[in-house]
């Protein structure tokens, strides 16, 4: 097995316009580097990419480019989620020729797609594998989990009438509990120079959103934990982060007072996650590892059916510009069900499951909850399983009982696009293909011959035995 690690800058520039939420932003400070990292895997018949990019999410577009322009390699993209960071939207289809309001909304109230941007990522990510590739050299692998606890908390809570709210607000006097778990695990994969203890770079797997630094562009947590590694083992390694399930999942603790946004607790959580991932390469054992598999399946996403007379209703509330929570949904529900409905490729999502010897990771679309990779590594035969998400499409994946017009309820399944049962769906298509794959046994400690006697150095003293 060979392995090679290469990264590219994809700093937005100051005025870019900033996606993560429903209205147009753009960059005005740069807090540190945005990049795009990839690691290159091959046993000589595959060839496998590791991509993780600095972006809150990309487009179908996007990634079917990327691909294209890697023919031959399978490559598996995860994006960390920043919300302070650049634009890899598609563009909106028809906008050319849209109307008036839908050219209002498209272009001047929301973030729109940025083609100079765009295509700089999608050569810069072609750069990042390419010479992943050229960096190829043998090597062994370790492999570690760890809990990060007590730092990332689901965000929706259940509250007395028995509903559920998304950051129902600290302190809020009707709130009861979280409504949901979190995967509080880290994966650590680290990739060795063969024979040898020099550590060529890692790839780990976290789930938390990464909304917690919002002064400016940066890398967010994931950044942060990269230079803890680095400050170890070099600033030369390689690094890929593949963000988990956090569809539901952030640093904000709704159900405490103390405050956990803001630079500081970037840091905190990133420091906390880069020193584990520097405990799991220190301690695990390492070893060569023969089975490089990428399986993948087409599953088709469904719409959920849109009342008629909700959208009609909505179309005469974006007629004129607001500023309310009502006229945002009403332009996402407009806007979202002229894409579905002209973007028949945004319905094709490519599942992944991608074995590096007694590693198992997942691909999929979107925001997942947590609830879908902690049911999908309970069920797993590997020794280790992450679940990587966002390989493109922003938008949330919430579990069924989250639709429930009773108990459930919050921000992701009034937003979500797709039907109820989708995660379960996706999460059946995965294990599927991971019953394709033979696990392999992580690499153990080297051992020595028994001993037939104690060491030479135990001498014995007067009246004593």
């Amino acid at each position: 097995m060979k392995a090679g690690f290469f990264e590219c800058d994809i700093t937005p520039p100051y005025g870019a316009e900033c996606p993560g939420d429903f209205r147009k932003r753009r960059i005005l400070k740069i807090c540190g580097p945005l990049k795009v990292r990839a690691l290159a895997l091959t046993d000589g018949a595959r060839k496998v990419a590791l991509v993780g990019a600095d972006n809150v999410g990309c487009g179908p577009a996007f990634l079917q480019e990327l691909k294209r322009r890697l023919p031959g390699i399978a490559v598996v993209f995860s994006a960390s989620h920043v919300h302070y960071g650049g634009n890899l939207y598609d563009k909106f289809p028809g906008i050319d020729t849209a109307d008036a309001t839908i050219r209002r909304i498209v272009l001047e109230e929301r973030v729109s797609h940025d083609p100079n941007y765009y295509e700089y990522c999608l050569r810069q990510a072609v750069t990042a594998v390419t010479f992943a590739f050229e960096n190829l050299q043998e090597a062994e692998f370790s492999f570690g989990s760890a809990r990060i606890e007590g730092l990332i908390f689901n965000r929706r809570i259940r509250m007395k009438d028995g509903t559920v709210r998304t950051h129902a607000g600290k302190g809020n006097p009707d709130s009861v509990g979280f409504a949901g778990p979190v995967d509080d695990q880290l994966g650590c994969m680290g990739v060795w120079k063969k024979g040898t203890d020099e550590l060529l770079g890692f790839a780990f797997n976290f789930s938390c959103h990464s909304c917690i630094n919002l002064e400016g562009a940066s890398a967010d947590y994931a950044g942060i934990a990269i230079e803890t590694v680095r400050a170890v083992y070099g600033s030369g390694i390689g690094a890929v982060f593949m963000y988990g399930a956090a569809g539901d999942v952030t640093q904000i603790d709704n159900m405490s007072m103390r405050k956990d946004m803001g630079r500081p607790v970037s840091v905190k959580l990133g420091r906390a996650v880069g020193a584990e991932a520097v405990r799991i390469l220190a301690t695990a054992d390492r070893g060569e590892v023969v089975r490089l598999e990428c399986l993948s399946g087409m599953y088709r996403l469904r719409p959920t059916e849109i009342d008629p007379a909700e959208l009609q209703e909505a179309r005469r509330k974006i007629q004129e510009p607001a500023v309310s929570a009502d006229y945002r949904f009403a332009c996402h529900l407009v806007t979202s069900d002229i894409r579905l409905k002209a973007e028949p490729e945004l319905l094709k999502a490519e599942l992944m499951a991608l074995q590096v010897g007694p590693l198992l990771l997942y691909s999929a679309p979107c925001e997942m909850f947590a609830q879908f990779a902690l049911d999908l590594k309970a069920r797993s035969r590997f020794p280790f399983t992450w679940m990587a998400n966002l390989s493109f499409l922003l938008c949330y994946i919430p579990t069924a009982d989250a639709f429930d017009p009773k108990t459930g309820g919050g921000y992701e399944a009034s937003t979500a696009l797709f039907v109820p049962e989708t995660g379960n769906e996706i999460c059946q298509a995965l294990a599927g293909l991971a019953e394709r794959l033979v696990p392999e046994a992580a690499p153990e400690p080297e051992t020595v011959e028994p001993a037939v006697q104690a060491w030479g150095y135990n001498f014995k003293r007067k009246d004593m035995n």
